[in-house]
């Protein structure tokens, strides 16, 4: 399986976005250390590239948030095809 590098994630968390770039542990992030330092070596390496995504873009806030008739409507289309 031929997969194109670097894999672009859409993040719409600007602290999840500080935390892959920037390897700074914490007392309030050395729960989560051992996936931290894994995904900031991907960006590191340049395997995955992080892209802020705000939610006017953002698809995932159909199944995360309780959106407007617009919105529900513009993010669930493109879930079936339709250009939004």
């Amino acid at each position: 399986c031929d997969v194109e590098v670097p894999i672009t994630v859409r993040v719409d968390n600007i602290g999840a976005i500080f935390m892959a770039e920037n390897m700074q542990v914490s007392q309030r992030t050395k729960h989560i250390d051992t996936r931290l330092r894994f995904v900031n070596q991907y960006v590191d390496d340049g395997f995955i590239k992080i892209k802020f995504v705000g939610t006017n873009e953002n698809d995932a806030d159909l199944f995360t948030k309780n959106l407007g008739k617009d919105a529900h409507e513009r993010h669930g289309g493109k879930l079936v095809g339709e250009k939004g």
